[in-house]
């Protein structure tokens, strides 16, 4: 079978996986990433897109990726997704009941909107009383063909466009007997959470700030340049043990935002699906790692937490180099690959 790649053009680094798909496993090939030194996803100013553009090329030529069936990722900035509840409908009830919902949930004019739906529970018809769950999810008609234009215009041939969170709830997916989790995905400019529940997507959430917050922090707290910020974050962390714990002191008070959002994540699950109990946290994205990160997170939510790697349920093939700090950032382009039959 031919390969898959899945690409996640993130603000602080742009990521890439190509899976091959033997019966039901999948194989990793090749997984690369470099930094985004435009700082953006999709640039305004032509002269960034241009260099976003020779970054991408970069990617693909330097580490030898090939071009043809790529699934990319659209960041949670630019779409806005809900997961709604209404009575059991066939599928061309639902047609015209997405729109109406759609106007309630998504805020985005209907004649701008790029709608995409997908039921994530039916009901059985003789059951009337419960509801079908479906997911919706909207997008700026404009901002949709802006990006996929720019991306074609780098010589990618694409198979399929899907946002981060999807490609990551399918990553963890692979899983099995998955319990009630809470994904938190530490984006470099935005945070995403979701709750899988009896195996499905059963809420998400957004909290739009992420790593370089932190990183901003000690470039005030220490006066260091962005590149020392990152290398200080990344080494040192949340470690009271080292450099007399200044890094910890920068870090806290801000990570601390961060888990009072993972607070109010699970208790609006909870609240939302008759006291459910969430029973473990995995982490994900380029912060997810940082050094007494998870501690620092079990002092205020004492559940099993761990680090989520799209590597754990993949085959790697002989060559191909990881360095495990990097491992949970994959998650979001492994997971964007898996959603083609390669």
């Amino acid at each position: 079978m031919g390969s898959v790649v899945g690409l996640d053009i993130g603000t602080y680094t742009i990521k890439a996986i190509e899976l091959k798909k033997t019966g039901k496993t999948f194989r990793v090939v090749r997984a690369a990433m470099i930094p985004n030194e435009v700082g953006r996803v999709l640039p305004v100013d032509p002269s960034e897109r241009e260099k976003l553009m020779a970054l991408v090329k970069k990617l693909f030529a330097e580490f030898h990726f090939p071009t043809t069936n790529v699934r990319v990722g659209l960041p949670e900035s630019m779409v806005s997704t809900k997961i709604v509840t209404m009575p059991p409908l066939s599928d061309a009830e639902l047609a015209s009941a997405v729109v109406w919902q759609a106007e309630q949930y998504i805020p985005i004019p209907a004649q701008n909107l790029q709608l995409e739906y997908q039921v994530l529970y039916r009901p059985d018809k003789k059951n009337v009383s419960e509801q079908m769950r479906v997911l919706l999810v909207g997008m700026m008609k404009q901002t949709l063909e802006q990006y996929s234009t720019m991306l074609l215009e780098c010589g990618l041939e694409l198979t399929g466009m899907e946002t981060n969170m999807l490609g990551l709830y399918r990553a963890v997916g692979l899983e099995r007997n998955l319990p009630t989790t809470l994904v938190v995905h530490f984006g470099a400019s935005t945070t995403e959470m979701f709750v899988v529940h009896n195996g499905e997507l059963a809420f998400v959430y957004a909290y739009p700030n992420g790593g370089t917050v932190l990183s901003r922090a000690l470039e005030r707290a220490l006066g260091l340049d962005p590149s020392q910020a990152e290398a200080y974050k990344r080494t040192y962390g949340l470690d009271p043990s080292q450099l007399e714990g200044k890094v910890r002191g920068a870090l806290q008070p801000v990570f601390t935002l961060f888990v009072t959002e993972m607070q109010k994540a699970l208790q609006y699950f909870s609240g939302s699906h008759q006291g459910a109990q969430t029973k473990r946290i995995l982490l994900s994205g380029g912060s997810s790692a940082l050094p007494n990160g998870i501690p620092t997170i079990a002092e205020s939510l004492p559940l099993e937490i761990t680090l989520f790697s799209p590597f754990s349920t993949l085959t790697i093939e002989k060559g191909v180099e990881i360095n495990p700090l990097d491992m949970s950032a994959y998650g979001v382009a492994g997971g964007l690959a898996m959603g083609s039959e390669a």
